[in-house]
């Protein structure tokens, strides 16, 4: 299959998810304090000890700012990648350059200016602080992230091969409204009839599916987000949002009582959980009830 030139080049979710960026932090945060503190004692200008000695306050602040930029660099990249449709993969590179290179400059700083622990330019020292900060940190960045796409292979391995198509198995009559759900690669994993299918939940990075194959009730899970559902699917009266982890189809609803923490809808099928409905969508979900 041919895939468009802005999937290929878009980097993979895994990546620029929460859980990864805060992975990628502590992983990146451990290993260089490992490499750093192994590699002083065969620099003529570093300075950085975890013992008790001079220098120990001046890493240990060093350490905790360098950290706090991590984290504020990585949750500044979530903000960016939920506002932009598209984040490629040279923007997520330069970015992780940028802030090897921010840092060096800091420790570069810190070292000239207030450290003075050695006779050198500061043109030498940033030379030597952004070659080390390169290997202190582009190590645990490659292989955290090799690690996350692995398992995010390993993962979509599990769940369907990649040229198999899901489908409830009936035949569609002329005119049958048909939802097709594709993953994050834009390839197409499930298509359902609009009546067979009940409700869609997310399940972490994945969607579950849950509709009518053969009289039984099955479910199909997906790598695909939520919003992408909403925007591309729910474009007729029946499929609406009730809650940020759920898609329901409202014709499938039964029963709309209202519990102490709100609304819950129940299905005519039995053996189907019941499904909250957040107040943020309970007026428009209440009406179209009462239409249906």
């Amino acid at each position: 299959m041919k895939y468009p030139k802005r999937l290929i080049t878009q980097t993979p979710d895994c990546l620029t998810e929460p859980v990864g960026q805060a992975l990628n932090v502590i992983i990146s945060t451990l290993f260089a304090l490992v490499f750093l503190t192994a590699y002083t004692p065969f620099s003529d200008t570093s300075w950085f000890q975890l013992g008790t000695n001079n220098y120990f306050l001046n890493t240990v602040a060093f350490v905790g700012s360098g950290t706090f930029f991590l984290a504020c660099s990585r949750m500044l990249m979530i903000f960016a990648v939920k506002r932009m449709r598209h984040f490629p993969l040279w923007l997520y590179i330069l970015w992780l350059f940028v802030e090897i290179l921010l840092i060096a400059a800091y420790h570069s700083s810190i070292s000239y200016f207030q450290i003075k622990a050695t006779d050198y330019s500061l043109g030498y020292i940033f030379a030597k602080s952004l070659l080390i900060t390169f290997v202190a940190l582009g190590v645990p960045y490659t292989i955290t992230d090799l690690m996350l796409m692995l398992h995010d292979t390993r993962q979509k391995l599990m769940l369907t091969k990649s040229d198999t198509v899901e489908s409830d198995d009936e035949v569609m009559p002329e005119h049958t409204e048909i939802i097709n759900l594709m993953d994050n690669n834009g390839n197409l994993k499930l298509s359902v009839k609009l009546d067979n299918l009940y409700y869609i939940k997310a399940e972490d990075n994945y969607i579950n599916v849950f509709y009518q194959r053969s009289g039984a009730i099955a479910s199909y899970m997906l790598r695909c987000k939520m919003k992408t559902i909403e925007d591309n699917c729910v474009d007729s009266s029946s499929l609406m949002r009730c809650h940020r982890s759920y898609i329901i189809n409202i014709k499938k609803v039964s029963v709309l009582h209202n519990e102490t923490d709100g609304f819950v809808v129940d299905f005519e099928r039995e053996g189907l959980e019941s499904v909250p409905v957040s107040k943020t969508y309970s007026a428009k979900v209440l009406e179209a009830f009462n239409k249906k």
